[in-house]
């Protein structure tokens, strides 16, 4: 009963996960090669999903106003990880996320 969510990080890597068929994409920011982060990777992705596939934005959200920006593109949902640890306060870290 469960989905994989299956994770990209360029146009080739979403290609490839729409061919087998994925129904849960994940976009990651962080680029794996060189440990970069840039939330415009997953912005200009977006339009490579389908609209009926679940598009997840992963790595390098830092605040509210990511999250608005995200879904203004229709993103699903969001993995949030360092931003929680980093923050020295995980609980009200996450409310001001929720804000959005």
């Amino acid at each position: 009963g469960l989905d994989a969510l299956v994770e990209t990080h360029d146009g080739w890597e979403i290609e490839t996960a729409l061919k087998s068929g994925a129904k849960i994409i994940g976009i990651n920011n962080r680029n794996l090669k060189d440990f970069t982060v840039d939330i415009g990777a997953c912005l200009q992705l977006r339009k490579e999903i389908p609209e009926d596939r679940v598009c997840i934005a992963e790595s390098g959200i830092q605040g509210a106003n990511d999250i608005r920006a995200l879904k203004e593109r229709n993103f699903n949902g969001v993995l949030i990880g360092e931003t929680l640890m980093r923050s020295g306060n995980p609980e009200e870290m996450l409310g001001r996320l929720k804000e959005a």
